[in-house]
């Protein structure tokens, strides 16, 4: 547990055009911020983006103790222009994702976390003025409640899926239904004898190139587009999916069929403990793609988190039931609006 003693400060940061940060990669570290938080995968996806962002890290006399993204929504959509909007609200939410908080801060208590926030909200006040009113908070747990501050209106939102790791893929199996198993060994037959297809596993850049991957992005967001939730995390755009390449804490599994063709491809933010799987995004049956494919993906994730050694997987947001029915546990997640 971290103290917070006094001499609390708030460095305000626009990623889009501010420098980075000295000793920015260091803080990311040691918060355990994944690729998605590194400055110009960030100023990638502000800069493609719909809404700018503020960056506030926030210091004791002996260092980062916090830190807070929040994208800077306008009560109306604006055409052009740069800048903070004058009118709206901040959305806290990681870049990117919308499986992992959009904070982080060293202290766990209540008492030390209190001071922490009211000292970001007054800097954003300062920062963008009074017509950028009220904070929408998401990915908050069942312990975030007590250092929000009040007044605020709370709801439930879609649960986030989490695999813990397993102690081998056969042991993953034999936890799951007896139809699920067997659906699973029957899709890992068929990828294998398949004659038309290709799995390659690698960085951005090198198995699949950015915009291959950004089309697929727009399809699935696309698909799901109606009735997802925090639609503000996606689609990943081709300049973002260039800021990732050749990163090796980013990994592609891609899916192809001997002519090249891109069939579909999953993106994990890699992490020693806890990988995320950041997306995944298919053809449709109906232009070629394959029905089994997510299936095989899924075992593939349970190798990887097996063979390196991690705690488990951040498996996301969307498709909860399914995911359940593979081995992971859904953690209740909530959203909050707050002065």
């Amino acid at each position: 547990m971290t103290a917070i003693r006094e001499g609390l400060t708030v460095d305000v940061h626009d990623p889009a055009t501010d420098p980075e940060p000295a000793g920015w990669d260091a803080l990311r570290a040691r918060a355990g911020l994944r690729a998605n938080w590194a400055w110009p995968v960030m100023r990638a996806g502000v800069r493609s983006g719909g809404d700018p962002m503020l960056l506030a890290v926030l210091s004791d006399v002996e260092g980062p103790v916090g830190l807070v993204a929040a994208s800077v929504v306008p009560l109306r959509r604006r055409v052009s222009g740069h800048g903070f909007p004058r009118l709206g609200y901040l959305h806290v939410q990681a870049p990117q994702s919308s499986a992992v908080p959009g904070f982080w801060f060293a202290p766990s208590t209540v008492d030390a976390r209190v001071p922490l926030v009211r000292a970001f909200r007054r800097a954003a006040r300062r920062t963008l003025g009074p017509g950028v009113r009220g904070v929408l908070w998401r990915q908050l747990g069942e312990d975030d409640d007590a250092w929000l501050p009040r007044p605020r209106y709370t709801r439930h939102t879609e649960p986030l899926a989490v695999l813990d790791a397993p102690e081998s893929v056969d042991a993953w199996l034999a936890g799951l239904g007896q139809k699920r198993r067997a659906s699973v060994r029957r899709t890992q037959r068929l990828v294998a004898r398949d004659p038309d297809l290709r799995v390659c596993t690698g960085r951005v850049g090198e198995v699949v190139a950015p915009a291959e991957l950004a089309h697929l992005a727009r399809l699935n967001f696309a698909k799901h587009a109606a009735g997802a939730v925090e639609l503000r995390s996606g689609p990943r755009s081709e300049v973002w999916q260039e800021a990732v390449a050749g990163r090796d804490d980013v990994c592609v599994v891609a899916y192809r069929d001997t002519t090249g063709r891109l069939l579909g491809a999953a993106t994990i933010l890699d992490d020693p403990a806890w990988p995320v799987w950041l997306s995944w995004g298919a053809l449709p049956v109906e232009d070629g793609g394959r029905r089994h494919l997510y299936f095989d993906l899924f075992r593939r994730l349970v190798e990887r988190v097996v063979d390196r050694g991690a705690r488990g997987m951040i498996l996301g947001k969307g498709m909860s039931e399914l995911k359940s029915d593979l081995g992971a546990h859904l953690v209740t997640q909530h959203a909050a609006v707050t002065a």
